[in-house]
């Protein structure tokens, strides 16, 4: 027999895959009050990878204009997509501090002695400071099995970008095409160049800056 929570997690998707556009308030309140915080953690997970019902255009328009999807939209447009909303909200369901899920993380992956660095790292991700394309797959495996979601479940949440359009990058031509003789200011970027391609390569990424920064396959 499933529990309330599931019957009415599962009333909630049946709604928005019918396009009805259920309010959480509202399926938060079918539940008894210690409960609604669990129920809450499992919309928002389900939400990030939720598909887009077939609304009319009207429709559309109208969730568009409403101030609470703005701010959320607004909120996800982001490199970290919904992990610093996200990420907290899980770690603290599981009763984690930071430093826990640090030493989960290091033992995970054999890395003794680098708990502190991997808590800066957790932290910043929390923080929406890295990269969600850049984050190793099998790290967000290790941080799911932790938090109790699967590692595919925080790679979407990580990648919702809500649509927003990145501007396409100038071509090489575009760059350094000039009609006339440089000016100062492009004289002065030749000469950044210059000292940047004099500048000692960075210090090779160990095994734990490629978990966090090294891109989904590392």
């Amino acid at each position: 027999m499933s529990s309330p929570i599931d019957q009415v997690l599962s009333e909630f998707v049946d709604a928005w895959n019918a396009g009805r556009r259920p309010q959480v308030d509202d399926y938060l309140g079918r539940v008894a009050p210690a409960e609604r915080d669990d129920l809450a953690d499992q919309l928002m997970m389900w939400l990030a990878v939720a598909p887009t019902p077939d609304y009319p255009d009207a429709a559309r328009e109208e969730i568009r204009a409403d101030p609470t999807v703005r701010a959320v939209l607004a909120a996800t447009a982001g490199e970290a997509g919904l992990w610093p909303e996200l990420l907290p909200r899980l770690r603290k369901r599981a009763g984690l501090a930071i430093r826990d899920l640090a030493a989960r993380v290091v033992a995970t992956f054999g890395l003794t002695g680098e708990e502190e660095r991997t808590a800066g790292y957790l932290e910043r991700m929390e923080r929406g400071e890295l990269e969600a394309a850049r984050v190793s797959r099998r790290l967000l495996d290790a941080l799911g099995a932790a938090l109790g979601v699967s590692g595919e479940s925080l790679a979407e949440a990580g990648d919702l970008r809500s649509g927003v359009a990145r501007p396409a990058a100038a071509s090489p031509g575009t760059l350094w095409r000039a009609d006339g003789a440089p000016s100062d200011a492009l004289a002065d970027e030749f000469a950044a160049l210059s000292r940047a391609a004099m500048t000692p390569a960075p210090t090779p990424m160990d095994e734990l800056d490629r978990l966090f920064t090294g891109g989904p396959d590392a």
